[in-house]
């Protein structure tokens, strides 16, 4: 067999990427991390102002419209943008990475993606991909240079707009599309909601500075008309007023390879409620962990990257952490800029970070955010022990459990939700996946409005919780237990009947 060493190549030929190939590019998107990553084009762009735009049709939303004030596409920029397999240089506080954000973003989320561009001296841009057409996701059509000007003009942002970009999603396929009007609004709100929350987080840094204004509207086309500005305010993970312990927030020093990295310890106070704690509503200690930073653009919110496991006890702890580019060989960013990857040199080097005061480092730390959560709880005695609840209820629900009981060893926590079940089923207890489900049928009649809020009917819930805590002790439920809780179950399911008749009589 001969030296494959000594093989020399008589040619060579390049071959287009498979449109599937193209279309497994950003699976992992969600609506949020989708914009963010547009908002990140926006940024690099040179614009000061981004508008978010839901676009409605009565109470169908037919479009989505990201329009920034930055320096605009010329022709062969945009064409640049749109095509796969072309990445552009970075500049050195760029937050583009991968070179696809744009295409991978918005075809994640919708069928059509159509882009809008004017450059100072250049006429107006429009192109657009249609990924179920027969060209898929790397035919690109252009669009004439008088209704692209046309669309440019008529879009009106409410922010100087004489150059930028419009990035258009059409045929969105992620979005909720009911029948339902109540449903549709509700639904409405809650995104806006989380687009606010998501968009403040991730780019806090930059809205703080003033580097950039965020936005979000609804233009109704019946009306021809945008309802109010919402402004997405910073929402700073590490904006508290008081430390949770006098001696934070502390610098630690970490060495990756030859490089070294700043990163600020910071404990959070016990049984906040603020919502720069509360991230998107979760519990505060499910956020605990590292807080990766690069240009100061948010790349993932809490988690341990197995450098540790993350506990209860770990609630409070926090490290924010500005990422050199000169790591990034050890330090992987997800293509959704939602997270990173640590290969082995860089999670040892955070296992043993030291402070700069020489005084402890990484381990300490966790030491002492454990007896910050300790010293929080009540001192008085506990002599009742119940199955940890792990999600549903607000934070400071589950702190006063945390303070009010012990929990029981050996037992993995219980979720509180809300989940269709039968007509005759008030609750049911999930042993297999540890949840606790309570009817969505009856969600409406217990509140009085429609939720879409994961940690609602705090007082039903945990009066329920600790009706039926017990029986999520070892594997099976027994027969006793069976019948207790159908009995149970028929009073329950009565008293709403009960209620359900005297409200249709009011």
């Amino acid at each position: 067999m001969s030296d494959s060493a000594q093989i020399r190549a008589a040619g060579t030929t390049t071959f287009a990427a498979d449109d599937s190939l193209a279309g497994a590019v950003g699976l992992h998107h969600s609506v949020l991390t989708a914009l963010a990553d547009l908002v990140d084009n926006s940024l690099d762009a040179g614009a000061t102002h981004v508008l978010i735009r839901f676009v409605q049709d009565g109470t169908r939303i037919v479009s989505l419209m990201l329009i920034d004030d930055g320096s605009g596409m010329d022709s062969g920029t945009i064409d640049s943008a749109m095509t796969y397999g072309r990445r552009r240089e970075y500049g050195a506080g760029d937050l583009g990475h991968f070179g696809v954000g744009m295409k991978a973003a918005s075809l994640s989320q919708a069928r059509v993606l159509r882009v809008w561009s004017r450059a100072s001296g250049s006429p107006t841009q429009g192109r657009e991909i249609d990924s179920a057409s027969e060209h898929g996701r790397q035919g690109v059509a252009m669009i004439d240079d008088v209704h692209a000007d046309a669309f440019f003009g008529a879009v009106n942002p409410r922010f100087p707009f004489e150059t930028g970009t419009i990035v258009e999603w059409r045929g969105i396929t992620t979005f909720l599309m009911s029948a339902q009007a109540d449903e549709q609004t509700s639904w409405l709100e809650q995104t806006i909601g989380d687009v606010r929350n998501h968009l403040g987080v991730v780019f806090h840094r930059l809205i703080e500075s003033g580097r950039i204004a965020l936005t979000v509207d609804v233009f109704d086309v019946q009306a021809g008309r945008a309802g109010a500005l919402r402004s997405i305010g910073a929402v700073d993970p590490f904006g508290y007023s008081r430390s949770g312990r006098p001696e934070y927030p502390r610098t630690l020093t970490v060495s990756i390879g030859d490089v070294d990295v700043a990163a600020t310890a910071h404990l959070w106070p016990a049984r906040s409620n603020a919502p720069e704690f509360r991230l998107h509503g979760a519990p505060g200690r499910d956020r605990q962990g590292l807080y990766f930073y690069r240009h100061d653009r948010l790349l993932q919110i809490g988690g341990w990257n197995a450098i540790e496991r993350g506990r209860p006890d770990y609630g409070l702890a926090r490290i924010a952490v500005d990422l050199d580019d000169r790591v990034l060989p050890h330090v992987v960013i997800n293509p959704e800029k939602a997270g990173v990857t640590l290969d082995a040199t860089a999670a040892a080097a955070f296992d043993q970070a030291v402070f700069d005061d020489g005084d402890g480092g990484f381990r300490s730390y966790l030491v002492d955010a454990e007896s910050a959560v300790r010293a929080a709880r009540s001192h008085q005695p506990r002599p009742i022990s119940v199955v940890e609840p792990r999600s549903g209820l607000p934070e400071d629900v589950l702190d006063s459990f945390t303070d009010a009981f012990d929990f029981r060893a050996g037992e993995d926590a219980v979720a509180v939700g809300w989940r269709a079940l039968a007509r005759d089923q008030f609750f049911e207890v999930d042993l297999k996946s540890r949840t606790l489900w309570i009817n969505a049928r009856f969600r409406r009649d217990l509140l009085g409005y429609r939720s879409l809020d994961t940690t609602d009917a705090p007082v039903l819930k945990s009066l329920l919780y600790l009706l039926v805590g017990d029986m999520f002790e070892g594997t099976r439920i027994s027969a006793r237990q069976k019948d207790t809780m159908q009995a149970w179950q028929e009073v329950l399911v009565a008293a709403l009947e009960a209620h359900r008749e005297r409200v249709r009589n009011e």
